[in-house]
Parts: C-alpha cells; sequence; structure tokens
C-alpha cells in the first residue's frame, strides 16, 4: 500500500504542475496577444476602396468603440456588414477590447433609401451606433419584426425595414459580336451580334451615370460572404472570344476605365487571330489575350464541346458524360493557361455553351476548380444565388435604351 501511495502522489504532484503551468501559459499568451477596437477622435466615414475609388458606406460615432478586425499602412478595418468598411487611421485610436463574438453573415441584402440611423436596440430610437450612407447594400443577417439587423462595427446594429429598397441584385451583361453596318452582313438576322454603337451608348450610360465595373473574383468575393458591395455595381462579359471584343470593345472600355470579362472557347485559342473580315468570325488568339488582359479577364466557354452533337437538342455540356465534361473543362483551363505562364489555377469562372446545364456539368465544374458559373437564363445575381446557376442580361438587337436601363436595375420582365 505504501508504493501505491507514493506512487499516487508524485502522480497527483506531476499532474498539478502540469495544469497550472498550461493555466499560466494561455493566461500569458491571452495577455500578450490583446484584442482591439477602434475609438474614432471625432465622427468618421467608413468606405470601402472599389477599383481604387473610395465609396462611402458608413459614420462611426466619436468616443463609441468599434471592432477591428485587421489594418494597413493608413487604414484600420473596422467589421461591416459581410466583412469590412476602412477607416482612416488619423481619424482614431486603438484601444483594448474584449474578444468580439463573431456574428453571423448576411444572407440577403437591401438599399437603404436615404442616410439612415443605425440603433443598438430596435425599441430604443435614442440609442444608436451611427449611419450607414444610400446607395450600399447592407446584409442582412436576420429580419426584427419592423428592422432589419445587421454588422456595425462588430455589433448588432438595426434600420427600419421601411427606410429600405429590397436589392434586385447584381446585372451580369452577356453580349457576344459587334459590328459596323450589322444590317449589310451576314449577320443581319443574328441576335448574337449588336451594332457598334448601341454598345457604345449603353457603355456612356453606365459611365454617366456612375456605374462601376466589377471582376469575377470581387463578385465571388461578395457571393461567397467575404466583401461588401455597393448599390451601382455591373459585370460586364462576353462569350466566346470573337475578334470584335478586341478590336471594337477593347479601346472603347480603356477609354472609359472599365474592366470586363470574356469567356473563351478555348479550342479555337491559336498563337494569333486571324485577319478580321467583319462578315466571318475569328477568334483571338494568345498573342491578343496577352495584350489585352488589362481590360479583360480572360475565363473560361469550353474547349471542344460548344457543339451539338448530331440529332441532340442541347448542347455537348448536357449531352457527354461526367468524364468527358471534366477532361474538356481541365483541357481549356490547360490552354487559356498558355497566355499566363501555363497558370491554369487562374482560370475559375465559366460560361455554360449555349447556358445549357445539368447536375452532371454542375458537379464537373466543381471538380474541375470552377467557382462561379453563369447561365443565360435573364436576370440578375442575389447574394444567397446558386454559384453554379447565375443568371445574365442578354443584350440582343432588339433591346432599347428603356430595355437595357430596366435590366441593369433588374426590374426587366
Amino acid at each position: 500500500m505504501d508504493i501505491i501511495y507514493i506512487n499516487f502522489k508524485k502522480f497527483s504532484f506531476v499532474f498539478v504542475v502540469i495544469f497550472t503551468l498550461m493555466f499560466f501559459s494561455s493566461h500569458t499568451e491571452a495577455e500578450e496577444s490583446p484584442t482591439y477596437a477602434i475609438k474614432p477622435f471625432s465622427n468618421v466615414g467608413g468606405f470601402v476602396y472599389l477599383n481604387d475609388e473610395r465609396i462611402g458606406f458608413a459614420t462611426f460615432m466619436k468616443s463609441r468603440t468599434y471592432q477591428l478586425v485587421s489594418e494597413d499602412e493608413t487604414s484600420y478595418h473596422v467589421a461591416f456588414g459581410n466583412g469590412f468598411v476602412n477607416v482612416d487611421k488619423k481619424s482614431a485610436g486603438l484601444v483594448e477590447s474584449p474578444q468580439n463574438h463573431d456574428l453571423e453573415k448576411g444572407s440577403f441584402t437591401v438599399i437603404p433609401k436615404s442616410r439612415q440611423i443605425v440603433l443598438s436596440h430596435p425599441k430604443s430610437k435614442s440609442a444608436f451606433l451611427g449611419y450607414v450612407n444610400p446607395g450600399v447594400r447592407i446584409p442582412v443577417i436576420k429580419e426584427d419584426k419592423g428592422y432589419y439587423e445587421f454588422n456595425f462595427g462588430g455589433t448588432k446594429g438595426y434600420i427600419l425595414k421601411s427606410n429600405t429598397n429590397d436589392d434586385n441584385g447584381i446585372p451580369v451583361l452577356m453580349y457576344h459580336h459587334l459590328m459596323w453596318d450589322k444590317a449589310l452582313s451576314d449577320h443581319a438576322n443574328n441576335n448574337m451580334t449588336i451594332e457598334y454603337m448601341q454598345f457604345e451608348e449603353q457603355m456612356r450610360y453606365l459611365k454617366d451615370n456612375k456605374w462601376k465595373t466589377i471582376s469575377m473574383q470581387q463578385l465571388d468575393d461578395w457571393l461567397n460572404l467575404q466583401n461588401n458591395m455597393p448599390e451601382k455595381v455591373v459585370a460586364i462579359t462576353f462569350d466566346d472570344g470573337i475578334t470584335s471584343t478586341v478590336d471594337l470593345a477593347y479601346p472603347l472600355l480603356k477609354d472609359m476605365n472599365f474592366r470586363a470579362t470574356s469567356f473563351v472557347i478555348t479550342g479555337k485559342i491559336r498563337q494569333s487571330a486571324k485577319y478580321w473580315i467583319a462578315s466571318d468570325l475569328q477568334y483571338v488568339g494568345l498573342k491578343e489575350i496577352k495584350a489585352t488582359a488589362d481590360i479583360y479577364d480572360y475565363q473560361h466557354h469550353s474547349n471542344d464541346m460548344h457543339l451539338y452533337k448530331s440529332g441532340a437538342k442541347s448542347g455537348m455540356f448536357t449531352t457527354e458524360s461526367y468524364e468527358a465534361i471534366l477532361e474538356d473543362i481541365q483541357n481549356g483551363s490547360a490552354q487559356l493557361g498558355k497566355a499566363f505562364s501555363n497558370d491554369i489555377v487562374r482560370t475559375k469562372y465559366l460560361a455554360y455553351p449555349f447556358g445549357h446545364y445539368n447536375q452532371i456539368t454542375i458537379q464537373a465544374a466543381q471538380d474541375a476548380g470552377m467557382r462561379l458559373a453563369f447561365t443565360t437564363v435573364t436576370g440578375n445575381v442575389k447574394l444567397n444565388d446558386s454559384p453554379y446557376e447565375l443568371k445574365r442580361q442578354g443584350i440582343a438587337p432588339y433591346h432599347s435604351m428603356e430595355d437595357f436601363i430596366k435590366k441593369i436595375e433588374g426590374t426587366y420582365k
């Protein structure tokens, strides 16, 4: 019994020592890694950068504290919505703060009609956290009777539902081919081909009305609840990779400082494009892709499957096997990668040929590394949409400017 007793005492002593060391170690580690909040010196604006432009989202109040999530050389990054907003470092100081509990992400978005007070509690109209601006998307965590709840500075904020509009989503415009004097060409009755002047008028409308173009990566981040978006943003896409995207659209887009995505049929990519004949269709080559990558993000529109098999009623992306579709997407990523130092990982976005897809297509796209995939179904993209069944707004010759405006506003029927 004495031996057992002595061993037990030794075991107990060792256990106490280990437990004590673990406790003090974790305590010390916590003390060495405090969490911080910002405390504005005066009422200060919170903003996001969109293509190097500052867009105001919110106002934070003097002497209140707001959760800090990160920082850079010039800005504090303050928790807001599904990401953060920036606050100039010269406008606020840091204070130690208790560890904030991460709030849920917002699952849908609304848009304030005007500058709105953000309440700290829905039943207290006098206690408020700050303000949100009109023209920004607010990711809603949940509805609370007459209020929407969202993340404002790392805590729950509330705005009146009656002071917001439903968000009709982000428009993803779909173009194919542009021409001068289309009526005199073999494409006179082709609804996938529009006059250059029609395209120019639409782009100038976007510019004059302060619409901002976004990349696929920015749309991807928004859909995956990683960032915040203002209201007037649009994604411009072209399908097929026809040379008019380089010869006609590129100079105009560059002049307006717009960005676009070109979904190319990768099997048609050669070293360079053939000489452009307006009555025919030619496709961009590696040379053109490299020369215009400052404006275009080149992405996937299939490799050798932009086709119908004889007698089939839909495209090959719905009639072929999973293995064949997967191989086609992988081959296309490799072909497109030749323009980018053989980087195949950069190809992450797909437009289904003819807009045709099924669950097998979706699985193949996912397994091939595609993060988003686009259909030709008419509509705008909303926050809770399936990332592999995204809608677009196709632009045809018969669409008037009134139609175009309704399309970008998400009211086109």
